[in-house]
């Protein structure tokens, strides 16, 4: 079910709403729980074996969790159960067949059968909350949760579980375990932030797709260089405003029940250089990464070793640099993969992990002294990107980067001419509200309540008319 979707504005959202505002403190989050589980099977409908999958992953993961407290000596050993479990399941369903594509590939005279099932929603988001769960266990950053549905609700809580924000336990521990009792002003407030989450997905993500539906109608092969760099441009601007607002959504639906979910973008666009916008974008994933691929690696025994003897063998500048190489590269290359099972997501990560290396070596320090050409830098830098990230076909992919790069006579043609203005509302949209003007404008304003409301209402009723008229594409992170 689609935050933006009839159904859930006019059916599933009151009805929670109700029944969460009536029911006793005791009981929020079973409302919670069986809510977020009927959510989850009206997304499954065509497959409700996922509903019987995602509950015993519940029961395991619980298990799993109470095991790693009580039986200390074998600490490590049910670790692992937990890892293989987690990681096995989604390994299963996103990562088998690609596995078996590049085994065929590799060994033409072995031929695998792939499975072929269909990606269960949420479920890369949902094991990486799971395991950033087991995992500050093990490590004792927090106590194994006793109550099963005090754990269920947070990992499969319907405004976060299916395209995050990636939530840590221990920062919603205390509002999981709380009353929770939301007044007036908590629940206009996330309302509030709902209904920007949902202008931001209906009136500028969706209206961007226009420029993909009408470059799609050429075949690859016959697109201009600048219609591939208005493609990405559109692209770029169009998964950010669909997945920001999803979060703004998830984390209104959050305050209008009393939890706290994190912020998940802080204006990436305006950064200069990749890494600060990696400190921006999709916050709660790069966080994980850093707290359980990036540190873990940089502490391992193993990683401490090479350490040491690079630096008795040259420097410790040179052995630092080396096992911070190794570890990024990790990051990275996990990073890619996470977002999908094909090539030309690893390539994406691995681009990133270049520019992160040649920012940590040097061009970092340059960058911030002079942020006018870091900003434009970053911006190149993260346009090429989006046209990795959206082409799987790695044919396609091949000629559109060439092809940005022919500045010639043909650079810029009628087709793309037409593209851009056909859809010259929402690009302009797009990239207005992609810097920080409309906020800092809203900040000014703001403080007049009948501005204020009617800025609400406003949005609220272009997103209406909007959905009315059809405008309700699925967001575009459920494939991930």
């Amino acid at each position: 079910m689609v935050f933006s979707s009839t159904n859930f504005l006019t059916i599933f959202l009151p009805l929670f709403l109700f029944s969460y505002y009536f029911v006793e403190a005791k009981y929020k989050n079973i409302c919670v729980l069986l809510y977020s589980i009927a959510f989850y099977a009206y997304g499954c409908i065509d497959n409700p074996h996922y509903i019987v999958i995602l509950i015993i992953s519940l029961v395991v993961n619980f298990i799993f969790g109470i095991l790693l407290e009580k039986i200390v000596k074998h600490k490590k050993f049910i670790l692992l159960l937990a890892i293989f479990f987690n990681v096995g399941v989604l390994f299963v369903f996103k990562y088998h067949d690609f596995a078996i594509d590049i085994i065929n590939h590799l060994f033409r005279n072995i031929a695998f059968t792939k499975l072929n099932l269909v990606l269960p929603i949420g479920i890369s988001f949902y094991t990486f909350q799971i395991l950033s769960y087991i995992l500050d266990v093990y490590f004792g950053k927090i106590s194994a949760e006793k109550n099963f549905i005090n754990l269920s609700t947070y990992i499969i809580m319907f405004p976060q579980l299916i395209a995050g924000p990636i939530i840590r336990y221990s920062d919603i521990k205390n509002d999981i375990e709380s009353d929770r009792r939301v007044d007036l002003t908590d629940l206009l407030s996330g309302l509030k932030i709902f209904i920007f989450g949902l202008g931001s997905k209906i009136i500028i993500a969706n209206q961007l797709s226009g420029v993909q539906v009408d470059i799609s109608a050429f075949e690859y092969d016959m697109l201009s260089a600048s219609s591939v760099w208005l493609s990405s441009i559109a692209y770029g601007l169009q998964i950010y405003f669909d997945f920001y607002g999803y979060s703004l959504m998830a984390i209104g639906l959050g305050k209008m029940m009393g939890v706290n979910i994190m912020k998940n973008f802080d204006d990436p666009f305006i950064s200069t250089s990749v890494s600060e916008f990696w400190r921006r974008w999709h916050i709660s994933l790069g966080t994980w990464f850093k707290d359980y691929i990036l540190y873990p690696i940089l502490m391992s025994k193993s990683i401490t070793s090479i350490r040491k003897f690079l630096t008795k063998l040259l420097n410790k500048n040179f052995a630092s640099f080396v096992v911070n190489t190794i570890a990024i590269f990790v990051v990275w290359f996990t990073t890619g993969l996470w977002h999908g099972a094909a090539y030309n997501f690893i390539l994406w990560g691995l681009y990133f992990f270049v520019f992160m290396e040649i920012e940590q070596m040097f061009l970092y320090k340059f960058m911030r002294k002079h942020k006018f050409i870091g900003h434009i830098y970053l911006i190149i830098a993260v346009i090429i990107s989006f046209t990795i990230f959206s082409n799987e076909d790695m044919t396609i992919l091949k000629y559109k980067l060439l092809k940005m790069w022919e500045f010639d006579n043909t650079f810029l043609d009628e087709q793309c001419i037409r593209i851009f203005m056909t859809n010259i509302k929402s690009i302009i949209l797009g990239i207005l509200f992609a810097t920080t003007i409309p906020k800092h404008i809203y900040r000014k304003v703001e403080k007049y309540k009948m501005v204020n409301v009617i800025c609400i209402i406003i949005v609220l009723s272009l997103s209406i008319y909007l959905i009315y008229k059809g405008s309700n594409d699925p967001f575009m992170y459920f494939r991930f």
